[in-house]
């Protein structure tokens, strides 16, 4: 897959070896990929040649400009893989000899509304107005301006740029005198710090991530050991001092000192949010902030990868695929946790058998760590991709996150397939102590009392005997059976359904009256 863009460009001074004919063949490729490019003029030529001691038989130098997709941070890295690419791609000894970040940074500008001043006129008093007359004209004023400010006399025009040059374009694009500009952002007041549309966007993530992670080391340092509060509160710190340090490099007000008194309400607000008000809000937990951090990780990552690859390409081939895996593997895996829990307990598949819902909902705690799994590599993938820590197509990067892979979908795997056995147990350790017995996906095992409606010698039991006066717990009717739960075997117990009545329990206890010995 291809990268639809690129985030910055890198001037690279590039050597090409191996005479006129590879010189050719690397300009061909790069009209082929749309790289930039030009030739040194004559002066950087020869400084070029003195410094690297080159043959100009040989050696050809070129600028280029290497597209780089990612952040602006380490991109020279990304760019010196990329001539490593281009390399292998034409089989021409190319070097990287200088690289140079271009910036294209652009200050965000005011945003103006043009509209008419016609209407000024009916607001403007006359030279010879009377003195009696002030409120009226005053009130005129007033309402002028509120039609200005809520854009009655719009005329559907927007500017953009300072000011006073706002006004002299708008006029003069406009071939008219009566028009006028008001402000529709806050960055057209006089003093503003003016900033570039990148900067701001990495001052505001240098800002709010950090705090992020300065609350989510606060919480946990509420539950961690000695050691691990002392951890926590450096790290806190740290966050804390990066995010200070951003915005007071970066003045997002109109000065460092009203920065700090911003970034110190901030800080107090992070703060307060993740431990709390004594007495009027508590702090968020640790699962709480575990959860939020997934979040941010998982939407990071995962929108920091899908701005790799061609959006189209995505939705027409990698999300079909996906999902055709999923629907596929669904009635494979529909039965399978059920069929575990019925053989932990001896029981058939019709013994255990719930309706097409619980069996998606259990198919679905089957397969989504293991797409959890998926999801947590590929997401990052895309964050160490988009700061240029692993190079594209690296196999040493690839084997590393197929074994990182490999491991989590066992972990995720094994921990699921423990869940019919553990649930199997907890149904063992209620028969025993007589507590209420758990569900599993549909299987609702409950406590009955068992009343039999024909003599005690002529019933039909299978795997023990039934219980006097002592309640069941039970797994329904299924093949024409009656199936209980027998602590003393620890297997089922199975009586023939017409021979025996269910009863709740008396009180919504575990307790029967005495067994009847004939037939009800």
């Amino acid at each position: 897959m291809t990268s639809p863009g690129h985030d910055c460009t890198v001037t690279t001074l590039v050597e090409v070896q191996g005479g006129p004919a590879k010189w050719e063949k690397v300009e061909q490729h790069l009209h082929e990929v749309g790289w930039s490019y030009r030739t040194l003029v004559p002066k950087e030529r020869r400084t070029a040649r003195r410094a690297l001691g080159t043959d100009p038989a040989v050696s050809r130098f070129l600028w280029v400009a290497v597209p780089v997709a990612g952040s602006p941070w380490r991109a020279d890295r990304e760019a010196s893989w990329q001539v490593a690419t281009l390399r292998k791609e034409t089989q021409v000894v190319v070097y990287d000899r200088l690289l140079r970040l271009e910036e294209a940074d652009r200050t965000i500008q005011p945003d103006w509304q043009l509209y008419s001043t016609r209407a000024r006129a009916w607001a403007t008093p006359p030279t010879h107005a009377r003195a009696w007359a002030e409120p009226f004209w005053r009130l005129r004023r007033l309402l002028y301006r509120a039609g200005v400010g809520t854009g009655l006399f719009d005329v559907g025009l927007r500017v953009r740029g300072s000011g006073p040059a706002v006004v002299d374009l708008a006029r003069g694009l406009t071939a008219s005198d009566d028009v006028d500009v008001r402000p529709l952002d806050g960055r057209g007041r006089p003093g503003t710090v003016q900033h570039g549309e990148d900067a701001l966007n990495r001052a505001l993530a240098l800002i709010l991530g950090p705090l992020f992670a300065t609350g989510f080391f606060l919480v946990l340092a509420r539950s961690a050991g000695p050691l691990g509060v002392a951890l926590c509160w450096l790290a806190a710190l740290a966050c804390t001092g990066v995010a200070w340090w951003t915005a007071l490099t970066l003045p997002l007000a109109h000065s460092r000192l009203r920065s700090a008194l911003a970034m110190l309400g901030t800080t107090a607000a992070a703060v307060l949010f993740a431990l709390g008000i004594p007495g009027l809000k508590s702090g968020m937990t640790a699962a709480q902030t575990l959860v939020f951090a997934a979040v941010a990780y998982y939407g990071a990552g995962l929108v920091l990868l899908g701005r790799r690859w061609r959006w189209q390409t995505l939705a027409a081939g990698v999300l079909p695929l996906i999902a055709t895996v999923v629907v596929a593997a669904l009635p494979l895996t529909s039965r399978f946790l059920h069929d575990i829990y019925a053989d932990e307990l001896s029981l058939t598949p019709a013994e255990t058998s719930v309706s097409g819902v619980w069996q998606l909902a259990a198919a679905v705690k089957l397969l989504w760590p293991s797409l959890g799994a998926v999801l947590f590599i590929a997401a990052g993938w895309g964050i160490l991709r988009y700061f240029h820590f692993i190079r594209p197509r690296s196999i040493t990067a690839g084997v590393v996150a197929a074994v990182a892979l490999a491991t989590a979908l066992t972990m995720t795997v094994s921990t699921t397939l423990t869940s019919p056995q553990a649930a199997a147990d907890r149904l063992k350790e209620a028969a025993a102590r007589g507590t209420e017995p758990p569900p599993y996906f549909g299987v609702s095992p409950e406590w009955v009392c068992v009343v039999n409606t024909v003599p005690t010698s002529e019933l039909t039991e299978k795997g023990g005997a039934l219980r006097p006066g002592k309640a069941q717990i039970s797994f329904g009717v299924a093949d024409g059976q009656v199936v209980l739960w027998n602590p003393a075997t620890s297997k089922p117990l199975r009586i023939a359904a017409d021979q025996v009545r269910l009863t709740p329990p008396q009180d919504q206890t575990p307790g029967c009256g005495p067994r009847d010995s004939g037939q009800g």
